[in-house]
């Protein structure tokens, strides 16, 4: 843990161990045993908000600028901390290398905010006033909660995006990641960010709802931010609602790509299957399902057996496992009453080793009936479905109860256009995969994908909160 600017771990505090896929003793953790800890951490969280909050723009702009610089420093040890949870080695490198881009962003928007002088309209006597203003202010401290499978990107704006707020931030890591999130709040901290500003704390295997809960109760957490699961994310926001607190949510996502006749095959097809595959399926905006247009779609699922079982036998990432055994049994066990229910296996077989390894898949004759017919199934499983027409198949998307992410195909932009203005989901992206975040641009989800927005203008809006002030 680190839970000041005095660069030490917190020592006398109880441990639990980390494990890689195959399952080799990674580290010891330092985790917080009770609740007094935890009203200890939020009372020095707002004392850091106040001194963070009271710098000026140049003195944050300058310690991000030292953040940046550490996170080069650190690169080598974050990537290492990557590859060993199971991450490919290109995946290890471009979350690294985007968690910098991030606090690069970031950093060129610390002077921007939405306020200003508002033109007054008088209305009577009694409600007349010369002047109103409005100001952006930072909401308070923060807990952020990331998860494990991008864990340096997502640690990353989950830390900065309020901190470029004003905010003071308190980070859960993921007890599955919990060192590429020490280097990255260590790099920060030795930037000389105030102390407290930001501090990393660690929960022990099964206790995380517990320590979240106290954390959430306690009265100087203003604001709570969680990317992971929809059951989870579902869980803090019934906690923080009792204390009517707000919640930024990313969660999981059933992201669905849409292939139409007059769309390029030749890039939409190995693209698509890249999007399900990547990472072994293991990201929030993975192409669960594949909807291939009725007049395309016999020769479509020829080209589609070829590419993918060429990307099986020459694509070294496919071998890689899931992070854990039960990561894997999940994923093995929707497929398994997919495939009881008349599912049928296009490309790949299941197997069924007691192992990490997920072999990838394609499925074919996938009914509502079945688990992986709205459940994100966070792993190398792809479905492919057949549509009529854009109506019927925007319908079908619409009727899954995730929106995170979705991508159509067609070379008709403006048709493309209409059609992305009718999905219900948080972002659409046309000719482009499920698989699309930019630090620049809102990323956020719809339905039980959650709710609020990272990046940008967006992330820093979303930890202000908008104060009206008139003078007469």
């Amino acid at each position: 843990m680190l839970l000041g600017n005095d660069k030490q771990t917190a020592t006398n505090y109880p441990t639990y161990e980390v494990y890689s896929p195959s399952n080799e003793l990674l580290h010891k953790v330092s985790y917080h045993p009770n609740a007094s800890s935890v009203d200890t951490i939020c009372n020095n969280a707002y004392d850091g908000f106040i001194r963070w909050s009271s710098l000026s723009v140049n003195d944050k702009s300058e310690i991000f600028q030292n953040a940046i610089e550490k996170l080069h420093d650190y690169k080598d040890e974050l990537i290492q901390a990557h590859l060993e949870i199971g991450v490919a080695k290109w995946f290890a490198e471009f979350n690294v290398f985007g968690s910098i881009d991030n606090v690069k962003h970031y950093k060129s928007l610390l002077s921007t905010k939405p306020e200003g002088i508002i033109p007054v309209q008088n209305v009577s006597d009694v409600m007349s006033t010369n002047l109103s203003m409005v100001i952006s202010q930072p909401i308070g401290p923060v807990l952020s909660i990331s998860p494990w499978n991008a864990a340096g990107i997502l640690c990353t704006r989950s830390i900065v995006a309020p901190l470029s707020a004003g905010c003071s931030v308190i980070s859960k890591s993921s007890e599955l990641s919990p060192k590429v999130n020490y280097l990255i709040v260590k790099a920060f901290q030795e930037a000389g960010i105030p102390e407290h500003a930001l501090s990393l704390v660690h929960a022990k295997p099964g206790t995380s709802k517990e320590m979240v809960d106290s954390f959430i109760a306690n009265d100087n957490i203003r604001k709570i931010n969680f990317t992971g699961s929809s059951k989870t994310g579902a869980d803090i926001a019934a906690v923080a609602g009792k204390y009517l607190k707000p919640v930024l949510l990313e969660l999981g996502g059933k992201n669905c790509t849409i292939i139409e006749p007059d769309s390029d095959l030749s890039s939409a097809l190995p693209t698509s299957l890249w999007s399900g595959w990547c990472h072994k399926g293991q990201i929030c905006m993975s192409t669960d399902m594949i909807y291939l247009n009725e007049a395309i779609y016999d020769d479509a699922i020829k080209s589609i057996k070829t590419i993918a079982n060429d990307m099986i036998s020459s694509d070294p990432d496919l071998q890689l496992p899931q992070r854990t055994v039960e990561h894997a049994n999940r994923v093995r066990n929707l497929v398994q009453d997919a495939l009881n229910k008349g599912a049928k296996a296009l490309v790949g077989e299941l197997n069924k080793d007691a192992n990490a390894f997920v072999s990838p898949m394609i499925l074919t004759d996938v009914t509502p009936d079945m688990e992986i017919y709205q459940q994100e199934t966070f792993g190398p499983i792809i479905v492919i479905s057949k549509y009529k027409d854009l109506d019927s198949v925007i319908k079908n998307v619409n009727d899954h109860n995730h929106g995170l992410k979705c991508s159509l195909w067609t070379t008709n932009l403006l048709k493309a256009y209409n059609a992305a203005k009718k999905i219900e989901s948080g972002s659409v992206h046309i000719n482009k995969p499920t698989i699309f975040d930019e630090a620049h641009l809102p990323h956020g989800g719809f339905k039980q994908s959650g709710y609020g927005k990272f990046n940008s203008y967006w992330g820093i809006n979303d930890f202000s909160h908008q104060k009206l002030i008139t003078l007469d």
